[in-house]
């Protein structure tokens, strides 16, 4: 159990409640005795959830704010049902200080006496026992809106004024209302905001009235929510600014982009094409929009979430929501309108049907990342949303390989568990990839009719996975509950080994077998029998036919008979359109037969899916790695901008630490040699008239190749741009800033630092500022890094802020990467003390690019008793040590293959 559910020693604690006047038969004598002392009611705190025989039916909160004050006042009144009597009442509380509590029953009041336990229960003593039945409790009390933390209610400056926003998913309503804390309890809330007369005020609902009393205070109270659950219940105060954009959907629902004063104009795309996405969610979910506004609000600062779906009132990063016309980017666009398509699904699956409990936090969040995928696709099929998806299985894949992975659908029993359910790999693009591979095994059409069935059944209310399954199962026509549970319920990604028979006078078939993937050096040995109930589709041709062909792989071994094939296949892809959730191994030659050509009869989705399968194979030493990089070769040239991108990624997979010293110029030459050209022809500049798909390679292609194959000419290209920037900033494009600065400071001097550091100091554009800290981390002069490592306690930028954008550029190299991991143990209390508490348990991320034995060892010294004090860094020290592992195991298998491919003519 969590430490900070352990119960304090109530037994020492002398509590005088008063009991109910005992009932008289007779007027008392002077002889007798007096009436017995109260006794003392002994606190009895849950131990991590709420019990259920107190549940609330309605909240009216009423809330002081003031963005330049770190206190806030609230009263919240809630009404209860009993479901026994009961002398105690525990809500979940976080640093709020209770000033005056009152519970009403049966039309009589007594005082409530608040007890806390650890820093999530916030408990209500009575003098009298109550229930069953109604009652309604108001608390009066006191809290923190921390300029610091980036949950409950916390504050942000923007240049010099202060703006108050709150974020409460997963269990941090807790640090601004006292409340039942969990998503099972879904009822309706009325928020009244005071706040000074010069602010704006912004929750959940439209505004219902609005007063300013002669204290310079003014009073907005907002309509009345419909059912919902506390994390998704949202408010900001400060002196924003709002851009009207066009009604959306069935309804004409009003949309607002809110934004921090002055900054209207970075909010043209966003007013743009949100109501789109609206209306396209619409026709899938055959449901109006649920909610009488949608407003969708910039935090200033950076925080740890992308965007979060509070019904009217969704909260995004500035940089990721906002950005000045001339200097926005295609890829800010394109991710804007996947986080916004994601959390507008949310507000049918996640706000109308709700999670139970947070054991299912992978199906809110799966389902809204795969949706966002198909909406945007289209939205604008142009953008190629399906290799996206293909690039995020195979993210999700690369984690989902180690045996310290999470299973997608984890019991949740401490708030660590509640946290680790957000993991992004496993729980969102693991989660997308398997409702993908089951969406095409039953038909898309199907699929939408089981998701239509589902949100209408539990519309207002909530719902488990389970019932999802069943609503699905049932507009299937087949039980999908069996199959699709053993990939929720184990951890870790199927290897499916295929192999091809033709004999003579009998129809072809493939054999098949599966077993756990697992890479070199991994200690999971005794879990590679695991087996799952594997959806296999194959595409296969002779000639000039081709044809598909599915099974269920349900045991260890099977076939699958190629009843189409008019003869001994050709060629054979063993992940059709790369819809399967598994790595594939082909057996004998077929891996040969299918690059013939350069694999030119695949679609790109499935080249996309050789690539992963190859870099996996790699991995465990099951596909020599001369072989795999062949692979790549093999299907270049190219001028697809996302084959180019997966051949790049596939190549950085072999990090500088697995080749051997003598071998690493042989391989940037390498790199130099296969991608070089199309690097050139890109340039360091866009060109006019140029089209999206080469705007967007450019950045990724010329980083990879200055970065893998140590490209001298393009370090100096970007360090003289980056002299001109400094003058003028249209010298680089703004989807080139961030790779062009962080190159050019490779080479710079202490001149160059001494500036750049001036222009963050000063910088008050998100992506520039982040840019700017990003091209101090590159570095490579040891007191110019020493100066940049400073930055982590410097006063003039967040810890947060540089941990985001500079930490990376520093851990790529061997000299920083020493250097930050001695700066942060010599200075790790002053650091974490400035970090979000949520953030502290990730700091052994930091170690995880070493490869050797002592790093290793140190690493484990040194973290493992400090990450216990923070929920999840168990989990984030335990994958830092297993991926050292599996690069020191890595290091050494691929060392003969890496020989062998960089000793070629």
């Amino acid at each position: 159990m969590n430490a900070r559910f352990r119960r304090t020693p109530w037994a020492l604690l002398t509590l005088a409640l008063a009991c109910a006047t005992p009932q008289q038969t007779s007027a008392p004598t002077a002889s007798a005795p007096p009436s017995p002392a109260p006794t003392a009611e002994t606190p009895r705190p849950p131990t991590f959830r709420l019990g259920t025989h107190v549940k609330p039916t309605g909240y009216q909160v009423e809330l002081t704010v003031d963005p330049d004050q770190e206190t806030f006042d609230g009263v919240v009144e809630i009404a209860l049902t009993l479901s026994e009597s009961t002398r105690q009442v525990w809500l979940h509380g976080n640093g709020l200080k209770v000033k005056e509590a009152t519970l009403t029953a049966g039309g009589q009041s007594q005082p409530a006496r608040a007890v806390t336990e650890g820093d999530s229960f916030i408990g209500f003593l009575l003098e009298r026992p109550v229930g069953p039945g109604t009652a309604t409790l108001r608390v009066a009390y006191q809290g923190t809106a921390s300029a610091k933390e980036t949950t409950g209610l916390f504050r942000q400056k923007d240049g010099d004024t202060w703006y108050a926003v709150t974020q409460f998913q997963p269990d941090d309503a807790r640090r601004a209302i006292p409340c039942f804390d969990e998503p099972g309890f879904k009822v309706p809330w009325q928020l009244t905001l005071r706040v000074p007369q010069n602010q704006q005020a912004f929750s959940n609902t439209p505004v219902a009235s609005e007063e300013t009393g002669p204290d310079g205070w003014k009073t907005v109270r907002f309509r009345p929510t419909p059912p919902l659950p506390s994390e998704v219940i949202a408010f900001a105060v400060g002196p924003f600014e709002t851009v009207d954009a066009a009604p959306a959907g069935e309804k004409r629902t009003p949309v607002r982009i809110v934004v921090p004063k002055g900054r209207k104009a970075e909010a043209a795309y966003a007013a743009q094409n949100t109501p789109p996405l609206v209306g396209l969610l619409e026709e899938y979910f055959g449901i109006p929009y649920p909610y009488e506004k949608l407003d969708v609000l910039a935090i200033p600062k950076p925080v740890l979430f992308a965007a979060m779906e509070n019904p009217g009132l969704i909260t995004f990063q500035m940089p990721l929501l906002l950005a000045r016309p001339e200097q926005d980017t295609l890829q800010r666009q394109r991710s804007f309108a996947r986080v916004q398509a994601h959390e507008l699904a949310h507000q049918w699956f996640g706000n109308l049907v709700t999670l139970a409990w947070w054991d299912d936090t992978w199906l809110n969040e799966s389902f809204a990342d795969w949706l966002s995928l198909k909406i945007v696709g289209q939205w604008q099929p142009s953008w190629n949303m399906d290799a996206q998806r293909e690039r995020k299985r195979a993210q999700a894949m690369t984690t989902d390989r180690l045996v310290t992975t999470r299973r997608i659908h984890q019991p949740v029993e401490s708030e660590s568990d509640i946290l680790t359910a957000f993991d992004g790999d496993i729980t969102y693009s693991k989660g997308n990839a398997v409702l993908a591979m089951f969406e095409a095994w039953v038909g898309p059409e199907r699929f939408r009719e089981g998701v239509r069935a589902h949100m209408h059944e539990h519309a207002l209310g909530n719902a488990t996975a389970t019932d999802f399954f069943q609503s699905l199962s049932k507009a299937a026509g087949t039980d999908m509950s069996a199959a699709l549970t053993t990939f929720l319920d184990q951890p870790g990604v199927p290897l499916v080994t295929v192999g091809l028979q033709c004999a003579a006078g009998t129809t072809p078939k493939l054999t098949l077998a599966q077993r756990r993937f697992l890479p070199v050096g991994s200690r999971g040995e005794s879990t590679a029998e695991q087996t799952w109930q594997v959806p296999v589709c194959v595409r296969y041709g002779t000639g000039k036919q081709e044809a598909r062909a599915c099974t269920l792989l349900t045991g260890k071994t099977g076939e699958l008979v190629l009843t189409g094939a008019t003869g001994c296949p050709d060629w054979v892809h063993p992940n059709a359109d790369a819809r399967g959730y598994y790595h594939a191994k082909l057996e004998g030659d077929l891996l040969a037969r299918l690059m013939r050509g350069g694999g030119k009869q695949l679609t790109l989705l499935e080249r996309l899916g050789l690539l992963s399968d190859a870099q996996a194979l790699m991995a465990s030493n099951a596909l020599p790695v001369d072989e795999a990089l062949g692979v790549v070769t093999g299907l270049l040239p190219t001028d697809d901008r996302d084959l180019l991108t997966g051949a790049l990624n596939m190549v950085g997979s072999v990090r500088r630490d697995l080749i051997p010293e003598p071998l690493r110029p042989k391989y940037a030459a390498f790199v130099r040699r296969t991608f070089g050209d199309k690097v050139r022809a890109l340039g360091l500049r866009p060109r006019p008239g140029e089209d999206e798909d080469t705007r967007l390679l450019r950045p990724t292609a010329v980083k990879a190749v200055a970065d893998l194959g140590r490209d001298e000419a393009l370090q100096a290209q970007s360090l003289e741009l980056t002299r001109k920037w400094l003058e003028d900033r249209r010298a680089i494009s703004p989807e080139m800033m961030e790779v062009v600065l962080r190159l050019g400071a490779r080479k710079g001097d202490a001149a160059l630092h001494q500036r750049l550091l001036a222009e963050a100091r000063k910088a008050r554009d998100p992506a520039e500022r982040s840019a700017l800290l990003s091209a101090l981390g590159s570095f490579q002069d040891p007191a110019l890094v020493r100066t940049s490592l400073g930055l982590l306690l410097s006063d003039d930028f967040s810890s947060l802020d540089v941990i985001i954008s500079m930490t990376g550029e520093l851990m790529n190299e061997e000299a920083p990467r020493e250097m930050l991991y001695t700066y942060l143990k010599d200075h790790y209390d002053a650091l974490t003390d400035r970090l979000p508490h949520e953030v502290r348990g990730a700091m052994p991320v930091l170690g995880v690019a070493f490869c050797d034995p002592a790093h290793r060892q140190d690493l484990e010294a040194f973290f493992k008793e400090r990450t216990v004090r923070y929920p999840g860094g168990a989990k984030y020290l335990a994958q830092t040590l297993e991926r050292v592992d599996l690069c020191i195991a890595q290091r050494e298998a691929l060392q003969p293959g890496l020989t062998r491919f960089l000793s070629r003519p």
